[in-house]
């Protein structure tokens, strides 16, 4: 047994969370914590780059719908590691970012890499603590993922001195309570005077819709909400990490629920009653403007500060999303309700009707269009595949054309669209699903920023299979420079042969320019058992979310 110190005692507690590996790069200030992670056992994935990491954990949190950890060196590590926080904060997603620094008692006199880790990362966690006593990391620990998974998620960060992580501790002062002992385990339901009434409304609706957000992801399932859509027989659509949270393929489930990616979705200006399921009335709502005036929103949220921000609601329900959905299941889906089956067929044309109206863009044609790719190879992607969606207005197409099948399974970049964070989220669904196919879609610009990565997929034979658009240029910049200027300035990019770079790394590589050897391509790349990417030549122009960007703002 080794002599025990703060750092075993900060292990042990992230064991008692149920974190069995990190993801990392091992440096100065956390080397007794590596340490006395090992000793318990812990998987280190270690990165080539600290945002990789971060963007791991954020991933691997979002599969698996349970808290993840980053564990980096203070200063330039958690410099490094940082530029991907706002990113996962903005996303929503449980993640531990924990960082060492030098010594305590030297803290404020120009000590070893010294930043105020604290008053960085205070603006975009949920919280952010110094760890000053070695008897206080366990309830440190515990105040962090319960900060975390508690209302909304949300990333926290802890800095944990080296001289503490040294200090030794007896096995009196090893965590004393379970996580049951001191976080809420309950599901709070919501009102029952207001379940009700939001049960009324939704039984007397003749065009409602059904929207779920981020926080489903993590406090409801596929089963609870696939009941709520059928006991009602009201149509849903689902958004953010809720994609797949009901499969796409559903009846009652017409895709995306964002406008610019889903022509289905426009019928929401009609809808005479919304219930918004943890989904947020942002920008990309207009704050809810995207529905019409005398619709009737019932917002059911974890945190009261969402409930009725940026426009009023008719109920406001506060709680555990899926308690709240089963008290909307079997107070809506009794007694007598009003016939939708106008409403939901015209839905289903129209979601037919954008299906074609994206399969006619693949024309085969030299250079290829995006849904040339994308049509090429659906027949290999099936409903427990990795779908990872990076940047690059390539992808959008996907993102518009694609199912979301199962929970955790269809992967974008979140809000503040963080380029590069798609193949470190391909490594994390490899390394919780290592059954299951990952196909990973960027554009050029977005591969550049973790092309390294790929030497981490080979060292923890993660074999992801990245299909890559290549334009030769920042896709979706140059396209709204051109609408709005009438010229383009530095977003051109070379024509690089990524595919050359991959193999130089160690992968498995091809290069496609013709629509008819996409499918074939990919399938080599998927059964070469090794970390594979495709590098396909595509034209430029204007996705649909590019085009309803440009059209939002030229009023076109």
């Amino acid at each position: 047994m080794p002599n025990l110190n703060g750092g075993h005692l900060f292990i042990r507690c992230l064991k008692q969370e149920g974190i069995k590996r990190v993801f990392t790069i091992v440096g100065d200030t956390v080397l007794p914590l590596v340490d006395a992670a090992a000793d318990e056992g812990i998987e280190f994935i270690d990165t080539r780059h600290e945002g990789a990491a971060m963007h791991m954990a954020d991933g691997y949190a979002r599969i698996t719908g349970e808290p993840a950890v980053a564990l980096f060196t203070g200063g330039p590590g958690f410099s490094n590691a940082i530029s991907g926080l706002p990113a996962i904060y903005t996303s929503e997603s449980p993640v531990i970012f924990v960082a060492g620094c030098a010594e305590l008692p030297e803290k404020g006199m120009t000590t070893f890499q010294e930043v105020d880790q604290i008053g960085m990362t205070a603006p975009v966690t949920k919280g952010s603590w110094l760890i000053h006593d070695r008897r206080r990391i366990p309830e440190f620990v515990a105040t962090a993922f319960r900060t975390a998974m508690s209302g909304r998620p949300g990333p926290v960060h802890l800095t944990l001195p080296i001289d503490i992580q040294d200090e030794p501790v007896s096995e009196e002062e090893l965590p004393p309570y379970l996580p049951s002992e001191y976080r809420n385990m309950g599901r709070p339901q919501g009102d029952p005077a207001l379940i009700q009434q939001a049960a009324d409304l939704l039984r007397n609706a003749r065009r409602p819709v059904i929207i779920v957000g981020n926080p489903a992801r993590y406090t409801a399932t596929q089963e609870q909400l696939t009941a709520l859509v059928e006991a009602t027989g009201i149509p849903a659509f689902t958004v953010e990490q809720a994609r797949g949270m009901i499969d796409d393929e559903h009846p009652l489930c017409f895709g995306y629920a964002d406008g610019a990616l889903n022509a289905t979705a426009r019928r929401f200006r009609e809808a005479d009653v919304v219930l918004l399921l943890g989904k947020r009335l942002d920008h990309r709502y207009r704050y809810g403007q995207v529905f019409g005036p005398d619709a009737k929103l019932i917002q059911a949220d974890p945190a009261a500060a969402e409930i009725g921000r940026n426009r009023g609601v008719s109920v406001g329900l506060l709680g555990d999303l899926g308690a709240i959905t089963e008290q909307l299941t079997a107070a809506a889906g009794q007694g007598s309700r009003s016939d939708i089956s106008d409403w939901v067929n015209q839905l289903g044309q129209d979601r037919q009707g954008w299906l074609d109206e994206l399969r006619a863009n693949a024309t085969g044609d030299d250079p290829m269009h995006p849904l040339d790719v994308f049509t090429g190879i659906e027949h290999l992607i099936d409903e427990d595949s990795f779908i990872v969606m990076d940047g690059g207005d390539y992808v959008q197409w996907g993102r518009s054309y694609f199912s979301a099948r199962k929970p955790g399974r269809f992967l974008r970049l979140g809000p503040l669209s963080h380029l590069g964070a798609g193949i470190p989220y391909g490594m994390a669904a490899k390394l919780a699903h290592p059954e299951s196919k990952v196909f990973v879609f960027c554009g050029d610009g977005s591969f550049g920023f973790y092309p390294m990565e790929y030497d981490t997929c080979i060292r923890h034979n993660l074999p992801i299979t990245t299909v890559l658009g290549n334009d030769s240029n920042w896709g979706i910049d140059k396209t709204f420079q051109l609408a709005y200027y009438g010229r383009a300035v530095g977003t051109d990019l070379r024509t690089v042969r990524y595919d050359q770079v991959v193999e130089a790394i160690g992968g498995y590589a091809e290069h496609v320019e013709n629509p008819s050897e996409v499918g074939a391509a990919v399938e080599r790349a998927i059964n070469s058992g090794r970390p594979s990417l495709v590098n396909v030549t595509v034209r430029p122009g204007a996705s649909p979310l590019a085009q309803a960007m440009i059209n939002r703002r030229t009023g076109g």
